[in-house]
């Protein structure tokens, strides 16, 4: 007696011929970097907290992301004058149009505060964060965007604008 079901490659093989076992299947990314915060673990904190000694390490994260062969930007996320969130950008690295640093540097802050709300926080970034990384601190409650050498006062982030 025989059946006449179709055969069926397992769901594993079918990702992998399609190129996208990298997607779906975790663990299997081979160039996917860690921001330099999650492997640290903890935050070391500026010797002099304060306006400067965060951009200065929003910079830090800068040149980390140029160092690993990514596009050049850094964020860190502050709250009552210590660093809570930091990231370079991880776009090249990770294949993600997300990982910008500010994206990045917000979900670490959200990640080691336990919470997604960021009400409090300041976000310092070395360039104008885009329209996505402004409302991702929206949404957040980040209550103001610092950014560049000459640290511009973004305001309250904002939608569409």
């Amino acid at each position: 007696m025989t059946t006449n079901r179709p055969f069926r490659l397992p769901r594993r093989t079918v990702l992998r011929i399609a190129g996208l076992s990298a997607l779906v299947l975790p663990g299997i990314w081979p160039r996917q970097a860690k921001a330099e915060s999650e492997e640290a673990g903890e935050i070391a904190q500026p010797d002099r907290p304060g306006p400067r000694a965060f951009i200065n390490r929003a910079f830090d994260m800068r040149r980390q992301a140029e160092k690993d062969g990514d596009q050049a930007y850094g964020a860190v996320v502050v709250r009552d004058n210590a660093i809570v969130g930091q990231a370079p950008s991880r776009v090249v690295v990770n294949r993600d149009p997300t990982a910008h640093a500010e994206m990045q540097a917000i979900r670490d802050a959200a990640q080691r505060l336990g919470s997604r709300d960021l009400s409090g926080c300041i976000l310092y970034s070395s360039s104008k964060p885009c329209p996505m990384c402004e409302a991702a601190a929206y949404w957040a409650g980040i209550e103001q965007l610092t950014f560049g050498h000459d640290m511009t006062d973004g305001g309250a982030p904002g939608l569409c604008g």
